[in-house]
C-alpha cells in the first residue's frame, strides 16, 4: 500500500519499474512453448524516496534458443546373403591357382619308326630277285665300262688333236723368229747368246697392234730397242689362217734370241 504523504516523483518511478518488469515478464512468455507452463514469477516493487539520477539500465533480452533439426541417417538395406554353395564355389575359385598358359613346343616330335616285320619270302621268289638284281648289277658295270672307254677315245682323240695343233704352234712361232731375226741388228747385241722374252698383240692378218714389249731383258739395252723395231719392221708376221689355232697367237708370248 502506497503511502499518500510520499512525494510524487516516487511514485512516477515505482509505476515506471512496474511497467519494465511487465515487459520482461511478457517477452520471457513469448520465448518458451506455449505448451509448456511457465512458473510463477514473483515481481518484486522497491520504493523510492527520491528519483535515480539515471534511469535503471534495461536488462538485455533474451535470444530465444535455436532448435536443431534431427540428422536422419540413411541406412542401407543390406544385400541378400548368396547361397552357401555359390560362396562355396567363390571361395574355391580365389584358392586354385591360375592355370598356366600351354607352352608351344616347337620342336616336331619324332614319331616311333614303327618297325613291321617282314614276312619271310618263298625261296623261289627270293632266288628270283637275287637273280633280277646281279644282272641289274652286271648290266650297270658293263654301261661304266662301255662309258670309260667313250672318255679314253675322245681323250686320245684330243690329245692327238692337241698334239698336232702344238706342232703347227710350235712350227708358226720358228716361222716368227726366223722374220724378226732378218731385222735385228746382231753388232748390238753383243757376241754371246743373249735371250729375251716379248709380248706381241696381233690380228688375224698377222699384223702387230701397238708397241711390243720386253717382259724380260736380254740385259743389254741396245740389243732390246732393236728387236722391238724388228718386230714392227717384220709385220705382218705368219700366223695360221684356223681361228682356233690364231687365238694362240693373239696375245702372243714368243722366247726369242736374236744371235740363232
Amino acid at each position: 500500500m502506497i503511502r499518500t504523504h510520499e512525494n510524487p516523483l516516487a511514485l512516477r518511478a515505482g509505476v515506471l519499474s512496474v511497467l519494465v518488469h511487465g515487459v520482461l515478464l511478457a517477452v520471457l512468455l513469448v520465448s518458451f512453448n506455449w505448451k509448456s507452463i511457465a512458473p510463477a514469477s514473483v515481481a518484486e516493487v522497491e520504493l523510492w524516496d527520491k528519483l535515480p539520477t539515471q534511469a535503471a539500465a534495461a536488462k538485455p533480452a533474451q535470444v530465444p534458443p535455436v532448435k536443431l533439426k534431427p540428422v536422419v541417417k540413411v541406412v542401407k538395406a543390406p544385400e541378400p546373403e548368396a547361397p552357401a554353395e555359390l560362396k562355396a564355389e567363390i571361395q574355391l575359385k580365389k584358392k586354385l591357382p591360375k592355370p598356366a598358359e600351354p607352352k608351344i613346343d616347337k620342336t616336331v616330335e619324332k614319331k616311333p619308326k614303327k618297325t613291321l616285320l617282314k614276312p619271310e619270302l618263298d625261296p623261289k621268289v627270293r632266288e628270283d630277285k637275287v637273280r633280277k638284281l646281279q644282272q641289274m648289277l652286271a648290266e650297270e658295270d658293263q654301261q661304266d665300262a662301255r662309258q670309260a672307254q667313250k672318255s679314253a677315245a675322245q681323250a686320245a682323240k684330243v690329245a692327238q688333236v692337241g698334239a698336232a695343233n702344238k706342232a703347227v704352234i710350235d712350227g708358226y712361232a720358228e716361222k716368227i723368229r726366223n722374220k724378226i731375226r732378218q731385222f735385228v741388228n746382231p753388232q748390238l747385241c753383243g757376241a754371246g747368246k743373249p735371250e729375251m722374252e716379248l709380248a706381241v698383240t696381233l690380228i688375224p692378218t698377222g699384223e702387230v697392234i701397238g708397241t711390243p714389249r720386253i717382259t724380260k731383258s736380254s740385259g743389254i739395252t741396245a740389243c732390246d730397242e732393236s728387236v722391238e723395231r724388228a718386230v714392227l719392221q717384220a709385220s705382218p708376221l705368219p700366223v695360221p689362217k684356223e681361228s682356233e689355232l690364231f687365238n694362240q697367237f693373239r696375245n702372243l708370248k714368243l722366247k726369242f734370241r736374236p744371235l740363232d
